[in-house]
C-alpha cells in the first residue's frame, strides 16, 4: 500500500507541476509575456478543476503556485485595461517573487482545513505543528526573496520553492515515523491506518 500511495503521489505531483513547467519553458524561450501568462492561467485552471472533479489531493505548495498562475495574469491585464498602469508595472516587477506570497497565503487558509498546510489526513492537532513549521518556512522564503537574496529567479524563487518541497518531504517522514512509533503501542491496525492515510497525498 505504501508503494502504491507513493507512486500515485509522484504521478499527481507531475501532473500538478505541468502548468508551471510549461509557463517557465515559454517564458524562458522569449515568447510573448502576456500570451505566456494566459497559457499558464488556462493550464492552471484546467488542472485545478480537473483535480477537483477527479477528487485528487492537491500538493499544498503546488496548489499555491497554480493559484498564482491563475490569478496574476488576469490581475495585471485588468489593471492595465482599467487605467492603472502604475499598479500593473509594480506587479509585473515582482510577479515572479509574488508566487512565494501566494504560497504563504494558501498555507494560511489550508492550515485551518482538515489536512492542514502539510497536506495529510488525521486529527488537525496531530499534524498542526508540522503545518505551522511549513508555514513559518514559507514566510521566511518571502523575506529571503524580497529583502535578502540577490541575483535572478533561480536564487530568489526557484531555490526557496525547492526548499519548501524538501522541508515538506522531511516533515512527512517525521510524521510517519512518529505515527509508526505510536502505532507500536496502539491496538493492532490503528496506527497503520493513520500512517497509510498520512502518506496518501495523491
Amino acid at each position: 500500500m505504501f508503494g502504491t500511495s507513493m507512486q500515485r503521489e509522484w504521478l499527481t505531483d507531475i501532473v500538478e507541476s505541468l502548468p508551471s513547467l510549461v509557463f517557465v519553458a515559454l517564458w524562458r524561450s522569449g515568447a510573448d509575456q502576456e500570451l505566456t501568462g494566459w497559457i499558464g492561467a488556462a493550464l492552471a485552471a484546467c488542472m485545478l478543476v480537473g483535480f477537483r472533479v477527479c477528487r485528487w489531493r492537491f500538493h499544498p505548495v503546488l496548489l499555491g503556485i497554480n493559484i498564482h498562475l491563475l490569478v496574476v495574469t488576469p490581475l495585471i491585464v485588468g489593471l492595465y485595461r482599467f487605467g492603472m498602469p502604475a499598479w500593473g508595472d509594480a506587479i509585473v516587477e515582482v510577479a515572479y517573487k509574488g508566487v512565494l506570497i501566494t504560497i504563504f497565503v494558501t498555507g494560511c487558509v489550508l492550515i485551518f482545513t482538515r489536512r492542514g498546510f502539510i497536506g495529510v489526513d488525521g486529527a488537525p492537532g496531530v499534524h498542526r505543528p508540522y503545518s505551522l513549521t511549513l508555514l513559518l518556512a514559507s514566510a521566511i522564503t518571502i523575506l529571503w526573496s524580497f529583502f535578502l537574496a540577490g541575483g535572478g529567479p533561480l536564487t530568489t524563487v526557484a531555490l526557496p520553492v525547492m526548499g519548501l518541497f524538501g522541508l515538506r518531504r522531511f516533515l512527512l517522514a517525521r510524521l510517519a515515523d512518529r505515527d509508526g512509533a505510536a502505532g507500536a503501542l496502539a491496538p493492532v491496525g490503528a496506527g497503520a491506518a493513520f500512517g497509510a492515510g498520512s502518506m496518501d497525498d495523491a
